[in-house]
């Protein structure tokens, strides 16, 4: 178990918003692992194993403390998207996504549906076939395939919104600003007159 740790880790902790609760996850999913070494047929499929053990217990957590992560929904992203391109989806998300800062990404994993961010991140981030995935999250292999698409497609509509938004957030704050140096200006020319007719 010791050389997927750090991988493991790295998963959850995309997935928690404390480290401590990744690293809490990660024990658990370790010492279930453990726990059922004897179930595991093929040592070579340990990784996708650890993995399935984890998202399991990431899943639980969730259920437990009835946390809900605040997602943008899936018709908005997916305008966002459509807005900027009308090309292959597929070829848009590398295009993006070659762009992206590790914080970018995490952040737009965060406005995604579970079910599609999961997919994406264990296919393009973490590198597992889509056989493994459809082992991970318990589906047909179809499945994983149509929610990548689907989800490297909602990963750029919320890059998009929250680019649009901060360049909006942006634009406000120098008009802002440009109007306060104006009033300025305006001011002083009244005193500079006044000065004038005395």
């Amino acid at each position: 178990m010791l050389p997927h740790l750090d991988r493991l880790l790295a998963f959850a902790a995309r997935r928690t918003n404390v480290r401590a609760d990744a690293e809490d996850a990660v024990q658990e999913a370790c010492g279930r692992a453990w726990l059922g070494l004897d179930d595991l047929r093929d040592a070579t499929k340990v990784r996708a194993w650890l993995y399935r053990i984890l998202r399991g217990v990431l899943s639980e957590t969730e259920e437990r403390t009835a946390r809900r992560r605040q997602l943008v929904s899936i018709t908005r992203l997916e305008e966002a998207h459509d807005e900027i391109v009308s090309s292959d989806s597929d070829l848009v998300f590398e295009e993006v996504a070659a762009r992206l800062t590790s914080e970018e990404v995490h952040a737009a994993l965060g406005q995604v549906p579970d079910d599609f961010a999961t997919v994406v991140e264990l296919h393009d981030i973490d590198g597992f076939k889509y056989h493994e995935i459809a082992e991970i999250v318990g589906v047909p292999i179809g499945t994983v395939m149509s929610r990548i698409s689907r989800g490297r497609r909602l990963l750029a509509g919320a890059v998009v919104a929250s680019r649009t938004a901060t360049r909006d957030s942006g634009l406000s704050v120098s008009k802002e600003r440009r109007g306060g140096r104006r009033g300025g200006g305006s001011g002083s020319g009244t005193t500079g007159g006044g000065g004038g007719l005395r």
